[in-house]
């Protein structure tokens, strides 16, 4: 009786596979692929890592400090120069240089043109990911952040952004914004920079703000 179960289970089986000639794979963008198994010669299972993206210095980064009265831009470009951008809030006033970098290994070096600074900056390169890196100086270490492509607009001073649930400021000089209860507060026309922790991700952002 078990062996008579058996055939018909098999039976079954055969059936099945003839009605069903095709499989379909689903992706998880959405999309789908039929493929038909008389194409199939055999399936195996293997171990494969998609590639991770070269994470370079080229673009903006933000260093900002309320304590410390001030922010810095640094714009690194494609062709080994850059640029710097600090901005003395406490004080009213900003600086800005330009020269060339380089960078071997850990190692990144600065030849600066800007008056008030150094010629040369060494600087050892303790982090870097797509959206934050550390170096150490003779100043102490710091974290830059990723300038984003977004810009954020505000229209009037007075006008406001509420930011996403459980997102907060991290930094704003106070002169042209100011952060209160998980909103951004324009105070006065101007462009300025600000550094948002976005919880979704739990990493710090970068952001260029504009207030009309």
């Amino acid at each position: 009786m078990k062996s008579i179960n058996g055939i018909i289970v098999m039976l079954l089986c055969c059936v099945s596979l003839m009605a069903q000639n095709t499989m379909r794979v689903h992706y998880k963008d959405g999309t789908e692929q039929d493929i038909f198994l008389s194409q199939i010669d055999s399936v195996t299972f293997v171990e494969k890592y998609e590639p991770e993206e070269e994470v370079t210095l080229t673009g903006g980064w933000l260093w900002g400090r309320r304590e410390s009265g001030y922010y810095e831009l640094l714009v690194f470009n494609d062709d080994y120069t850059y640029t710097g951008y600090d901005r003395y809030f406490t004080y009213g006033f900003d600086t800005m240089t330009y020269g060339f970098y380089s960078q071997y290994g850990t190692m990144l070096t600065l030849w600066s043109n800007g008056f008030g600074y150094q010629y040369r900056y060494n600087w050892y390169i303790m982090g870097l990911t797509a959206n934050a890196f550390t170096v150490m100086t003779k100043m102490g270490a710091f974290t830059y952040y990723k300038l984003q492509p977004e810009v954020i607009r505000l229209s009037n001073p007075g006008s406001y952004m509420e930011l996403d649930d459980g997102d907060s400021i991290v930094f704003t000089g106070g002169a042209v914004v100011r952060a209160d209860d998980e909103k951004l507060y324009a105070i006065a026309s101007g462009t300025t920079y600000v550094l948002i922790r976005k919880a979704e991700e739990d990493k710090i952002f970068a952001y260029k703000v504009v207030v009309m």
